[in-house]
């Protein structure tokens, strides 16, 4: 492909995106933020902190110029963790040349509970874009197993120029025009992964996590309808089939996240990791937001309680379960 591809932020996501769109013959340039970690990629040619073990094939261009990226890419995706993306994108503005931008980060600031693509509307104006969602565990797909996503732009042609590029033998996309609903719905469901990954900290078994997720559902539904999504994507790929990966996977850093308060606690969590974890952020942001809008959210309330408050997460069931009884 003539296509030159760059992808702005070398986690396991930004990889493993650089790695499908190697393999589709695309010419593909990755962005690393710290110098001294663009050194070990290319060094080593694999992302030992966020994608261990898989390859990245020398073909691919890793550096840590923005300008490099942006001068030399005809389309642009973006996968920086949501608490850096406003300094990444003021960053790209005195480069940035027009082509059409990806949204890959999954999440929302804390302070200003603003999506990524507002903030890139806000930083570099009115831009060609679109962004991407859904079951879309980063090691899963590098190692080829299949899976869908789903792409949503205000301009029909930038979604199905993008779904064309990504689109693969293991990757499906699918296109929509509810950017909000799309967004929201990769961001939410990692406020009810955390409680998920507490739910199996205890073992508390199949009936007590589908219990959960249901109704975590109906509480992203009930924020994102209110915030402007339809209802229905919910119950799509950056919806349900998001919220059903990230409760689930061994791999979702927001569940991991909630089982370790359980077992070892937050602190030695941190030590063990380097990976972002996108709910601890997010459940701030809609807390907040909460303060300002009148929503019964008590599973976020729950969460944010255990996160930032350091609450005893048994006690936060038991509160969650003797809430006043009503319709479903």
């Amino acid at each position: 492909m003539d296509e030159k591809i760059g992808i702005l932020g070398a986690g396991g996501w930004g990889t493993t995106l650089s790695l499908l769109l190697y393999r589709k013959n695309y010419k593909v340039i990755l962005w690393e933020f710290f110098p001294e970690y663009e050194k070990i990629l290319k060094e080593k040619r694999e992302n030992i902190y966020y994608l261990p073990g898989i390859k990245i094939p020398k073909g691919i261009l890793i550096t840590s110029s923005v300008e490099e990226v942006i001068c030399n890419s005809d389309f642009l995706i973006i996968t920086v963790p949501s608490q850096y993306f406003r300094n990444i994108i003021k960053k790209i503005k005195k480069f940035y040349n027009g082509q059409p931008v990806l949204v890959g980060t999954k999440g929302l600031e804390i302070k200003l509970q603003k999506r990524m693509s507002v903030v890139i509307q806000e930083e570099i104006g009115k831009i060609p874009f679109g962004v991407l969602s859904g079951p879309t565990i980063a090691r899963e797909l590098a190692l080829g197993n299949p899976s869908a996503a789903v792409i949503a732009s205000y301009e029909k042609k930038i979604a199905e120029k993008f779904q064309k590029i990504l689109s693969s033998e293991i990757f499906r996309l699918y296109t929509n025009t509810d950017v909000i609903g799309v967004e929201l719905g990769g961001s939410l469901k990692n406020i009810i992964a955390i409680g998920a990954g507490i739910i199996d900290g205890f073992n508390l078994g199949t009936n007590t996590k589908s219990s959960y997720i249901t109704r975590g559902l109906r509480e992203m539904i009930k924020i994102g309808t209110y915030l402007g999504g339809k209802e229905k994507t919910f119950y799509g790929l950056s919806g349900l089939g998001d919220l059903v990966t990230t409760c689930f996977s061994k791999y979702s850093r927001n569940r991991s996240f909630g089982e370790y308060i359980v077992k070892i606690g937050k602190e030695k969590f941190f030590k063990k990791t380097k990976m972002v974890v996108e709910g601890i952020f997010v459940t701030k942001a809609i807390y907040n937001l909460t303060k300002k809008i009148k929503l019964e959210l008590p599973i976020t309330n729950s969460i944010y309680r255990i996160v930032y408050l350091n609450k005893n997460p048994l006690e936060e069931i038991k509160t969650l379960m003797e809430r006043r009884l009503k319709e479903e």
